[in-house]
């Protein structure tokens, strides 16, 4: 009698306990970008799937936006024809719905643990009327410094943002159309003059790398 008291006792208590309702789900929109430089063609998985219907990365590409859902996401490259199992860098994260995040296949700095890596950034999508958004990716590996962004100040330039790390993005600007724009670091010589001609409405990433501590190479995304 005491057992039967006894199990019915736990069911009532555990018939109480009340269970936090499930986490919403939507959708969430990610890109890819291939930045390492000399790297096969990279495939991209999400969840340990490859991204369907999907092209290989060349270096120096990146992908549209692909629709996942929200949530514990994990994110892969692998070479063309490998699985998620032979991926050769990854990254998670938790994910919103609504979140635009693109992700990075790159090099890390020799002085740290010089591997193949891989992050993220979240996306602002959101245009600005009569202005263009822009931020500012470094993923020179051979660079452990800062690179500041300019743009053309009449006769001179002047200051954006004035150091962008290793593996850093910067915030979003507001810049005027046709504003031209310059990346600078120590060591190299000349300025680099970014090939972009901005328009009104338009969002855009631009991400520099570079085959030595004394180049700056640029890449623009259109988002």
């Amino acid at each position: 009698m005491k057992k039967i008291l006894l199990l019915g006792l736990v069911a009532l208590m555990v018939s109480c306990v009340k269970k936090d309702p499930p986490e919403p789900v939507g959708e969430v929109k990610v890109r890819f970008v291939n930045a390492l430089k000399g790297s096969n063609n990279q495939d991209m998985f999400i969840r340990g799937q490859k991204v369907p219907n999907s092209l290989p990365l060349i270096y120096g590409q990146n992908s549209p936006y692909f629709t996942t859902t929200s949530g514990d996401i994990a994110f892969a490259f692998a070479d063309q024809g490998a699985t998620d199992g032979a991926a050769n860098a990854g990254v998670a994260g938790k994910l919103a719905i609504g979140d635009n995040i693109t992700v990075f296949y790159f090099h890390t700095l020799p002085s740290k643990d010089n591997k193949i890596a891989a992050g993220f950034v979240w996306d602002d999508n959101n245009k600005v009327a009569g202005k263009a958004k822009v931020r500012f990716v470094h993923l020179n590996y051979h660079l452990n410094n800062f690179i500041s962004f300019l743009r053309e100040n009449g006769d001179s330039k002047a200051a954006i943002d004035a150091g962008v790390a290793f593996s850093d993005a910067s915030k979003y600007y507001e810049l005027d159309p046709g504003t031209k724009l310059y990346a600078r670091a120590v060591d190299v010589p000349e300025d680099l003059l970014i090939n972009v001609n901005l328009e009104a409405g338009k969002n855009y990433t631009i991400w520099i790398d570079g085959d030595s501590e004394k180049e700056l190479v640029s890449h623009v995304i259109i988002q």
